[in-house]
């Protein structure tokens, strides 16, 4: 036999693809997560302004009355993040700033 050497390696590799592997450590436990109301940014309390064009007025009634942990006003062609805030209230208006739609996100 011309190689000795690799016949051992080999013999090595084989016995080695016959062990077992570790026992996996358990997952984490996921963390706690507070149920959120449905209507956390009071969208439903100032949904009826849906039609009134929005003013200074306006947004600073809607602000009290939602009770919203912040107030986004949404204007077309306007880029804006897809992240979901359950307590931000968001205001979407046409160009003439009527409002079109009132909804928590």
């Amino acid at each position: 036999m011309k190689f000795p050497g690799a016949a051992l390696i080999v013999s090595g590799f084989l016995l080695a693809g016959c062990s077992t592997a570790p026992k996996p450590d358990e997952a984490p436990r996921p963390p706690d997560v507070k149920p959120v109301p449905e209507d956390a940014c009071g969208a439903q309390t100032v949904g009826s302004l849906v039609g009134e064009t929005l003013t200074d007025e306006l947004q600073a009634r809607i602000a009290d009355r939602s009770r919203a942990a912040e107030i986004r006003i949404m204007e077309p062609g306007k880029a804006y993040t897809m992240d979901h805030r359950s307590e931000r209230l968001n205001i979407k208006v046409d160009d003439q700033r009527m409002i079109t739609d009132i909804t928590c996100g």
